[in-house]
């Protein structure tokens, strides 16, 4: 039995789904839900029936979307039995049908239905923003472009900041790794300070621990403050990152931008250049990033492990 589901009532319009009992005209294979041709007592195309009507899908269901077919131009001849393999079923179908005669697939999409290739990124009817408003002197436009990918989360964290004047935007990413997303938002000097603060921390706690047996008095009460003060350096170190690393993120991307315009004035580049030089300069880098993960990890274990004291 064919596979109706998504397909439509001939009569009413209603698509069928996996409860629907469906009833199929003899004579011209249009299906009905069982209420309908009950009410009927024929088929919903039998005027058409005179003249050699053969029914088929008149719309096509993906999702809640509906897609109407296409004029194609079926073939004739020896071609009309030509069997061909419906890409979503995988059953036989004849090559003249413009749709599958098992699912209802319309065999001559060659293209992604959802797909459009006007070059303009539809993302932003999502989420929509202005792309000449400013940030930090700086087109929105310009600062998506050179964020990357990651605009959807960036960008509207931006616009906001820059409407409400607040510096606060929390981001986790930034809160729980250390400074590893600094530098992969290419970021470097924060980033590396705040890996360097990190390790040197780590470092003093195990050398502390290492000798803490052996120390009394004064030295002992030192240490203990220092490793204390540490700890919570680190602590404060990623509030910090968690709170405002959007808003450092905002301000580096400005003020690369607006280097990259100098730049590209200077050479009397034109918008191609610009954007180019936006894309190849922003957006993510990971090796660096992965870089500091190894030695951080292999600072972490050698500490763990007591090698260095």
């Amino acid at each position: 039995m064919k596979d109706y589901k998504k397909l439509s009532c001939a009569k009413c319009g209603e698509p069928f789904d996996e409860k629907s009992d469906v009833v199929v005209c003899p004579e011209c294979g249009a299906p009905h839900h069982r209420e309908c041709w009950k009410e009927t007592g024929h088929c919903a195309c039998e005027e058409m029936h005179s003249e050699d009507y053969e029914w088929q899908p008149e719309k096509m269901y993906i999702g809640d979307i509906k897609l109407p077919p296409d004029d194609v131009k079926s073939t004739s001849g020896a071609e009309d039995d030509k069997l061909i393999h419906c890409p979503r079923c995988g059953k036989e179908t004849h090559a003249s049908q413009k749709y599958c005669e098992y699912c209802g697939y319309y065999m001559y999409e060659e293209e992604d239905p959802f797909a459009k290739s006007d070059g303009v990124d539809h993302l932003e009817e999502l989420f929509p923003f202005d792309p000449s408003e400013k940030i930090q002197g700086v087109p929105a436009g310009d600062l998506k472009r050179f964020v990357g990918n990651m605009w959807i989360y960036y960008i509207p964290r931006f616009v906001r900041m820059s409407r409400s004047k607040s510096p606060v935007s929390f981001n986790f990413t930034a809160f729980f790794t250390h400074g590893f997303w600094f530098i992969s938002r290419r970021m470097y000097f924060p980033g590396i300070l705040m890996i360097l603060s990190v390790m040197c921390s780590s470092l003093y706690q195990a050398y502390f621990a290492s000798v803490f047996e052996g120390l009394s008095g004064n030295r002992l009460a030192v240490g203990s403050m220092i490793s204390m003060i540490l700890s919570g350096l680190e602590i404060i170190i990623m509030i910090i990152s968690g709170l405002f690393g959007n808003r450092f993120y905002m301000n580096f991307c400005a003020k690369r931008v607006k280097k990259i315009n100098a730049q590209v004035a200077a050479k009397k580049g034109g918008a191609d250049e610009f954007n180019r030089e936006l894309e190849e300069n922003g957006g993510v880098t990971m090796l660096p990033a992965f870089s500091m993960v190894i030695c951080y990890l292999a600072i972490m274990y050698i500490t763990e492990k007591g090698i260095l004291f």
